[in-house]
């Protein structure tokens, strides 16, 4: 008995530095881009998938948000359509929105960021205009689109290249992804847009032109 509970004492203290991998379940592992190195967690409700995967997880970091990018034109007018499933309101404040870079991640460096009190009220949306000036500033604007949607919009200095095909992030204040929406080559004829459908929740494909209002098949 007493060479039990010696054996026992021996490998207590080799275990006092931590037993065990790396590589077991729970590891935080290396920390991805603009994060601590946790899970991202996005409270996107909407469907992973070619063209239409809402949810964060590029980085690390515990940010989230219900918000998500529900409609993008690159045809015959440079705007992004955000919207806000619920059940909440949204504080959109500091959060960032971009487009890809040549590597597919999001250019955070000429990302618009929505100045501190924007709010997203459930089943709203927000629009942003891109491909504005700089000296114009993000905003809000009443100068919106000519034909319509809503009288209050966003400015981005960016544009969506639908020949490129690129992906539009909503980013933390800190850069991680919290939601996306890819718009894939030519994803969308002249007089289209590329959106969720279902409204907020489904995968990318392509919608009638509907700034501010809910997305329908053309």
């Amino acid at each position: 008995m007493a060479q039990f509970r010696y054996a026992a004492l021996c490998l207590a203290a080799l275990c006092a530095g931590g037993c065990g991998s790396s590589d077991e379940p729970g590891d935080t592992g290396t920390p991805g881009t603009g994060g601590t190195g946790a899970t991202t967690t996005s409270q996107s409700s909407s469907s992973s998938g070619a063209g239409g995967d809402g949810q964060g997880g590029t980085g690390g970091g515990t940010a989230t948000t219900t918000v998500v990018v529900n409609e993008i034109s690159a045809k015959g007018g440079d705007w992004i359509e955000l919207g806000n499933p619920g059940p909440g309101s949204a504080d959109l404040g500091g959060l960032g929105l971009c487009d890809s870079d040549d590597s597919g991640q999001c250019n955070a460096a000429d990302a618009l960021r929505f100045p501190e009190g924007t709010q997203l009220a459930p089943g709203a949306y927000l629009l942003i205009l891109g491909d504005q000036l700089p000296e114009d500033g993000p905003g809000p604007h009443t100068a919106c689109l000519p034909d319509g949607g809503p009288s209050s919009c966003f400015y981005a200095t960016w544009k969506v290249s639908a020949s490129r095909g690129e992906t539009v992030y909503l980013i933390s204040e800190s850069d991680e992804v919290l939601a996306r929406l890819e718009y894939p080559i030519e994803a969308a004829a002249d007089g289209q847009t590329w959106g969720r459908l279902p409204d907020l929740t489904g995968e990318g494909a392509a919608t009638a032109p509907t700034p501010g209002a809910e997305n329908a098949a053309p």
